[in-house]
C-alpha cells in the first residue's frame, strides 16, 4: 500500500465513525460533523500547491485581510497549529513528529492574552498538568495512569489572561511552558505569539475571527486541528463557528480553507493527548524545590 493510500484511510475512518456516533448521540447531527471540511495530509499539500500556481488568489486573500498577514508566512506556505499556549503535551509532540515528512515549515502559535477559564478542559490541563506515567492493558482495554500536577493557584488565576498568571513557584505560566517545550522537544520550530493579530481580527467574536483566520489557509498554508465529536460544546462550535466560517471563505475566494486533522482516530483517549510525558514530573518537582531553596 502506498504512503498516499495510507494517509487517506484516517479520513475515511473518521467519516465512518462520525456517522455511527451521530445516530447514538441526540445532540449531534450532520452539521456538527466536520468530516466534509477536512482533508488527508498529502491531499492537502497537493491542493495547496495547485492553488499557489494562481497568484491572483494569494493577492485576493491579502487584499481581504488588508495586508495583515503574519510574518511567519513570509518565507512561503506553512503547516499551522494554534494553541492557547505552546506546550509539549502528547498532542503537540505527535503533531510535530508526524508532519515533518510533509516538508513545509511548522508553526505552532499561542495567544498570551487568552483568558484562563478553569471549567475549560483544555485550558485547565495547562495549569493542572496530567502526566501519563504509564499505559497498561487489561481485559482487552487500555488503561492510562496519570499523576496530576497543579502548577497555579486556581483561585488567583481564574479569569486572568495567560500572560498575567504565575506558577506556584513564581514563574510566568507562559515562560514555564516555553521552558518545558525547550527541554522536551529537541527540534526547533517557530512558536510566535498571535495575541496582537487576534486583537486586530475580532477578538471575542469567534465567528468573525474564524472568517479571517481561515482565510489565511486558502493559499498561504495548511490549518491543523482536531474536533472532539464526543464533546457537545465542540460539536456546537463546528455548527455555529467552523462550518459558517468555512462557507464564508469559500464564497469569498472560490475555495474552502485547507484543514487537516492533527491525528487519526486512535486507541488513546482524548485526555491522553492533553497529557505530558513522565519527564515533566521531574521538571516541575525541581522547580518547586528551587522555590523552597530561595524562599
Amino acid at each position: 500500500m502506498s504512503v498516499l493510500s495510507r494517509t487517506r484511510q484516517p479520513s475515511i475512518l473518521l467519516r465512518t465513525v462520525s456517522r455511527s456516533l451521530s445516530a447514538l448521540l441526540p445532540w449531534r447531527d450532520r452539521t456538527g460533523d466536520p468530516s466534509d471540511l477536512i482533508s488527508a495530509p498529502f491531499d492537502a499539500i497537493r491542493e495547496l500547491g495547485r492553488r499557489r500556481q494562481d497568484p491572483r488568489l494569494q493577492k485576493k486573500v491579502e487584499e481581504f485581510l488588508q495586508g495583515d498577514i503574519p510574518d511567519y508566512f513570509a518565507d512561503g506556505p506553512i503547516l499551522y497549529l494554534a494553541r492557547h499556549i505552546v506546550t509539549p503535551n502528547f498532542e503537540t509532540l505527535r503533531f510535530i513528529h508526524l508532519i515533518r515528512e510533509l516538508g513545509l515549515k511548522i508553526v505552532v502559535t499561542e495567544d498570551s492574552k487568552g483568558l484562563f477559564v478553569s471549567q475549560n478542559e483544555i485550558k485547565r490541563a495547562l495549569c493542572k498538568l496530567p502526566v501519563c506515567r504509564r499505559v497498561t492493558q487489561k481485559d482487552g482495554g487500555l488503561h492510562e495512569h496519570y499523576h496530576n500536577l497543579t502548577v497555579v493557584d486556581f483561585n488567583k488565576a481564574d479569569g486572568k489572561p495567560f500572560c498575567d498568571i504565575e506558577t506556584v513557584w513564581g514563574e510566568n505560566l507562559i515562560d514555564f511552558h516555553t521552558r518545558l517545550f525547550s527541554e522536551l522537544h529537541v527540534r526547533a520550530i517557530e512558536t510566535p505569539d498571535d495575541a496582537e493579530w487576534v486583537d486586530r481580527h475580532h477578538r471575542g467574536n469567534l465567528l468573525e475571527h474564524y472568517k479571517q483566520l481561515l482565510s489565511l489557509f486558502v493559499v498561504h498554508g495548511v490549518f491543523f486541528e482536531n474536533y472532539n465529536l464526543d464533546d457537545e460544546h465542540e460539536v456546537t462550535f463546528v455548527k455555529e463557528v467552523l462550518r459558517p466560517a468555512c462557507r464564508f471563505v469559500e464564497e469569498q475566494f472560490g475555495y474552502p480553507p485547507i484543514i487537516v486533522p492533527i491525528f487519526p482516530t486512535s486507541f488513546e483517549s482524548y485526555h491522553f493527548w492533553m497529557s505530558y510525558p513522565p519527564q515533566v514530573l521531574d521538571i516541575v518537582r525541581e522547580s518547586m524545590h528551587n522555590r523552597h531553596l530561595h524562599a
